[in-house]
């Protein structure tokens, strides 16, 4: 009798979005045009999929998902290009799947979010400026996030470029680029010392913000950032992200 081992390949793909046909003939209404979103979903995803999977062939990583290899590698310095694809790729899925086309009706917040912003900003008419002055400040690219927290509150990370919200060490919050200014300083030391005394971190990011140029270059230009968060904000999904509330990992 003659036994065979079964053999499979993980191959990363674009996930796939709701409105995708829609969006790739029409763009979202109110913030890409057919052509940005091409760029900034259909191709850049497919990018980034096509490294993680050229990048994990016959590796541990194979069949996981981006955000468990983003877990997986973020400690990792000799795995950098591994975890850039990863968390980017993770991150992008994030911002595509809470959009919709412009809406004027009024966010349907559940009352256990309306809570967490309203303790934590007062209203969402506060978070909303709070969050799109984190975004439009961001030097260079990166991603901006409204985030629940062990606690169960809320508050807005900014993550320069690859960052990640799920791990205080790799969020990237601070711009490394330059000079420092004392709170960055003394927030690495806060995580060196948090890191040595093996804090988990248990943040679950709500909300999403793609603050790289590829999301907006296209359709409003070099100094059209802040025209993009504008309309960035009226066409959120707020039940995607209601549901976000509860702990999901399998993106």
């Amino acid at each position: 009798m003659h036994l065979s081992r079964v053999f499979s390949r993980g191959i990363h793909l674009v996930p796939r979005l709701k409105n995708h046909q829609q969006w790739s003939q029409d763009g979202i209404k109110g913030l890409m045009s057919p052509k940005q979103y091409k760029t900034s979903w259909t191709d850049y995803q497919k990018y980034l999929t096509t490294n993680l999977t050229f990048k994990t062939i016959g590796t541990e990583h194979e069949t996981r998902t981006p955000l468990a290899i983003t877990l997986a590698t973020a400690k990792k310095p000799e795995l950098g290009p591994l975890f850039h694809y990863a968390s980017q790729s993770h991150n992008n899925h994030l911002f595509f799947e809470q959009l919709q086309d412009t809406s004027t009706e009024p966010p349907a917040l559940k009352s256990r979010l309306e809570r967490h912003i309203s303790s934590a900003f007062g209203s969402l008419e506060n978070l909303r400026n709070d969050f799109l002055y984190a975004a439009d400040t961001l030097t260079g690219n990166g991603w901006v996030f409204l985030v629940e927290t062990q606690e169960k509150t809320v508050k807005i990370i900014s993550c320069n470029n690859d960052g990640t919200p799920y791990l205080y060490s790799r969020n990237q919050s601070s711009d490394l680029n330059g000079a420092i200014s004392i709170e960055d300083f003394e927030k690495l030391i806060s995580n060196k010392d948090r890191l040595s005394r093996k804090i988990k971190d248990y943040t679950v990011p709500l909300l999403a913000c793609n603050v790289w140029e590829h999301a907006y270059i296209e359709d409003y230009g070099v100094n059209g950032k802040a025209d993009y968060l504008e309309n960035f904000w009226n066409c959120i999904n707020w039940e995607v992200v209601n549901n976000r509330l509860f702990v999901n990992i399998g993106l």
